[in-house]
């Protein structure tokens, strides 16, 4: 928060007097001189001593925001372990039955998985293509699959999706030529 400092007009005649003495000037009567660079002076100072402060001020905002953002990303994160808990529980679970021998279903399996990504979804999460739709190619959410050769906008056929949060692209869809299986 930036505060105004007041002006203090007895420490600024001191302080132009003081200038005066230490420079060893004499003041004559009538000679407003020696009084105006020593106010110019008084005023170079105060503002060194203003800009210093608001330098110490800016600093002090800057590192409340960067606690303002950390302390914001670790709710946020902690909101959506908080979700995910449960099912990173059952998740264990499976695996400690599979562990043992005991067998799990799998579309108990992906019914869980499906569970986590709607998770995921609520957060931002979305995906890149439909398995097994085509789509024309785009370099900024495809990948191409076997080496395959084509260029923007040909046909091409989603074999896995992929995903992104908000504009960022986490993982490209893989995709392969239409004619390809």
């Amino acid at each position: 928060m930036l505060t105004i400092p007041s002006i203090d007009w007895k420490a600024r005649v001191r302080g132009a007097w003081a200038a005066l003495w230490c420079k060893g000037a004499t003041i004559r009567r009538g000679s407003n001189l020696h009084i105006r660079v020593a106010n110019l002076e008084l005023d170079v100072r105060e503002r060194d001593e203003e800009i210093h402060r608001l330098r110490q001020e800016y600093d002090r905002q800057r590192e409340w925001s960067m606690r303002q953002q950390t302390e914001a990303a670790a709710m946020g994160f902690e909101v959506l372990a908080r979700q995910l808990a449960p099912l990173l529980s059952q998740m264990a679970t499976m695996k400690n039955l599979v562990d043992a021998d005991r067998s799990v279903r799998v579309g108990d399996i992906l019914k869980l998985f499906g569970k986590v990504e709607q998770v995921l979804v609520t957060a931002g999460l979305t995906r890149i293509g439909t398995i097994g739709v085509t789509v024309p190619f785009d370099t900024q959410l495809h990948q191409r699959m076997n080496g395959a050769d084509f260029g923007d906008n040909d046909p091409v056929v989603v074999r896995f999706v992929g995903y992104r949060l908000g504009e960022a692209i986490l993982c490209k869809a893989m995709v392969s030529s239409s004619g390809s299986v």
